[in-house]
């Protein structure tokens, strides 16, 4: 088998068609150099993000059963929060916050399957008394009453503290007895 130099040297190929056949080799070279380094680059960048994702994976297996949601467990987590300016679409304040995690960048909460539900605007996620049991409306009446109470006896010793503020250094200042009642002394 002979090579196209060969064919040309001895003159069984016409100069022209080598030098395309030459022209395609060299096109189709560069096409190939340019394949190659686009596929390495694809290759670094996914063992880049399979490290990146081992990493993540590891603080994940290290933190999978906390306690407590502390700063420095949220420190190792979020890399950034951007928060976006807030807006106003159709009456209603929407405003767009990303969260980038460590290792993994920009998180984006998976879309639901489906249509969206429409959720109630409400200000308190409290349930309202009309939608309680009767039991728990009268749980929550007694502890309205003893919340009453209170305010109302710590109004009248704020009143008692007051007044005798007012009356300490005069003849009618008021004296605690022995016996825990006051006197007045006149």
């Amino acid at each position: 088998m002979s090579n196209g130099f060969e064919d040309k040297n001895t003159g069984k190929i016409p100069e022209n068609h080598f030098s395309e056949l030459l022209a395609g080799y060299d096109t189709e070279q560069k096409t190939l150099d340019g394949e190659i380094e686009r596929l390495q680059a694809e290759i670094d960048r996914y063992n880049t993000d399979s490290v990146k994702a081992d990493k993540f994976i590891e603080l994940v297996k290290r933190h999978t059963e906390f306690n407590e949601f502390s700063a420095s467990l949220l420190n190792e987590f979020v890399e950034k929060i951007i928060v976006h300016e807030a807006t106003k679409v159709n009456g209603v304040r929407e405003q767009e916050v990303e969260i980038h995690l460590n290792f993994i960048g920009r998180f984006d909460l998976p879309e639901q399957e489906g249509e969206p539900e429409e959720m109630p605007v409400r200000k308190s996620q409290k349930k309202r008394r009309h939608e309680m049991t009767e039991e728990q409306r009268a749980i929550l009446r007694e502890r309205d009453r003893v919340r009453y109470a209170r305010k109302v006896a710590a109004k009248k010793a704020a009143e008692e503290a007051q007044r005798a503020a007012i009356l300490k250094g005069t003849a009618y200042e008021i004296r605690p007895q022995e016996s825990g009642a006051a006197h007045v002394t006149i």
